[in-house]
């Protein structure tokens, strides 16, 4: 089971000092890794950022939107090897040489029963995403959305805001396009100088486009 994966602990340095199990870290709210892949692309000047929603069954932040694809890394796993939960998740395989490396995100999240200390290792895939290019795990994820990058900002900027969003949903296999309304509340917690990073990174890459 998940929670009992073997994770690294890092202290506030990104230095490793001990290992335990995930449920432990999240308890305790140790420091550990994650790894975090961004799927984009950018059409008619405008960029889109390709959002998971993830599967009803999780436990943690059922039906939210998320990172395109995401996950712990292991014990004994570097930051390379989170390149499999991009293959895990969507069906797509992508090497390190197709990615570009944003940087080490710290992002602290305190819950009700859950604290989250990671350092996400955040990479960029300039890639777009139609109906049939990916495979999706079901039991992780359920659609994927594209969200413009206007549109993102003003979700973010305004928490009464709503926006209609395109995407694929897949089940027993079989995809199909579907819209759904979404607002500020159906992105998964994180923190907002994490999405704000990441805001700024995009529109950079529009503006040398």
């Amino acid at each position: 089971m998940a929670e009992n994966e073997v994770l690294k602990i890092f202290d506030h340095n990104y230095q490793q000092i001990s290992t335990a199990t995930r449920q432990v870290i999240h308890s305790q709210g140790f420091w550990h890794e994650t790894f975090h892949c961004w799927f984009y692309t950018i059409k008619e000047h405008e960029l889109i950022v390709y959002f998971q929603k993830r599967a009803s069954q999780k436990k943690d932040f059922p039906n939210q939107l998320d990172i395109t694809a995401a996950g712990h890394l292991l014990a004994e796993e570097t930051v390379i090897d989170g390149f499999r939960e991009v293959k895990e998740e969507l069906g797509i395989d992508v090497s390190i040489d197709q990615a570009q490396f944003l940087g080490v995100f710290p992002v602290e999240i305190a819950l009700e029963n859950f604290i989250d200390n990671e350092f996400t290792n955040v990479y960029l895939v300039d890639q777009e995403l139609l109906l049939g290019d990916f495979y999706l795990q079901e039991e992780e994820v359920s659609c994927i959305f594209s969200v413009p990058l206007s549109t993102l900002k003003e979700l973010f900027e305004n928490p009464s805001a709503e926006a209609i969003l395109k995407g694929v949903t897949q089940k027993n296999g079989q995809q199909e396009i579907i819209e759904e309304y979404f607002s500020k509340k159906d992105f998964c917690a994180n923190a907002q100088s994490y999405y704000d990073r990441l805001i700024e990174s995009f529109e950079k890459i529009l503006e040398i486009q």
